[in-house]
């Protein structure tokens, strides 16, 4: 049995504790050997243990390891080369770009802030292709950003929802969900911009359809969190639709699966 003098490991949360003792870390120093990206696929660590850890590691002189790169000089190649491609304006090379991407960040990756500020500038891009890839890639790194960058820049990735091309808009709306899996922070800021949309899309033209969209998003994130706070809210903006056809519809959503 480990001695207290040994498992010098902060206090975290019982599921990001038992991760570590899955990975057969009991050390402090171990943590040396793992990058924060890898630190994320164990099952039960998430971005606030991370936190405490990365905090603990640098008071003792430490730091995570530095993501591995395959060339030696940045990120992935395979990776850069997508990231590019999703401005080519070749559609096949664009769509492989986006499936392969996004396929990949469904787990946690060690090159969000590497393609970060590209991603994000691709939300206002001409194309509006790359506008949904680039939100939806976002959205999906939401759970790779332990410095919290995606709470300042969650309202430009909010503004696709109102894109001119409503399929785009609907791309990024369908992926919002996944920030607020990313954490309490990222959850609030999340909720309150659901909340907004509901009530302020009730004058577009397709505010139905957007409706229906946000009540799958939020049943999405209850289903990854079980918070009671997001059924709450839920339910709630169900409950303000006066049109009964689309209150029953939306309420659909959640019924026999909350």
């Amino acid at each position: 049995m480990t001695d207290q003098k040994q498992n010098d490991l902060p206090k975290i949360g019982a599921p990001a504790q038992r991760a570590l003792e899955s990975a057969g870390i009991t050390r402090l120093k171990q943590l040396a050997n793992i990058s924060e990206a890898e630190l994320l696929q164990l099952h039960g660590m998430g971005p606030r243990a991370v936190r405490i850890l990365r905090e603990t590691l640098h008071a003792n002189g430490l730091a995570f390891r530095e993501p591995r790169k395959a060339d030696g000089h940045g990120m992935d190649k395979t990776i850069r080369t997508h990231l590019d491609n999703i401005r080519s304006e070749d559609g096949q090379i664009q769509n492989k770009a986006y499936f392969f991407l996004l396929e990949v960040a469904e787990k946690p990756v060690d090159w969000a802030y590497e393609a970060w500020d590209q991603l994000v500038d691709g939300l206002t891009h001409k194309d509006n292709h790359v506008r949904a890839i680039s939100s939806q890639l976002l959205a999906n790194l939401a759970k790779s950003d332990p410095k919290g960058r995606i709470l300042k820049d969650f309202d430009k990735l909010l503004a696709v929802t109102k894109d001119e091309r409503y399929v785009t808009a609907r791309h990024c709306l369908q992926s919002l969900w996944k920030v607020g899996a990313a954490g309490r922070k990222q959850r609030n800021i999340l909720l309150a911009g659901f909340v907004r949309r509901f009530e302020e899309c009730a004058a577009e033209k397709n505010g139905t359809l957007t409706r229906y969209d946000i009540v799958q998003g939020l049943r999405n994130l209850y289903a990854a969190t079980t918070d009671k706070q997001v059924k709450e809210i839920a339910l709630a903006l169900i409950e303000s639709e006066t049109d009964l056809k689309y209150r029953r519809k939306y309420a659909g959503i959640w019924k026999n699966r909350a």
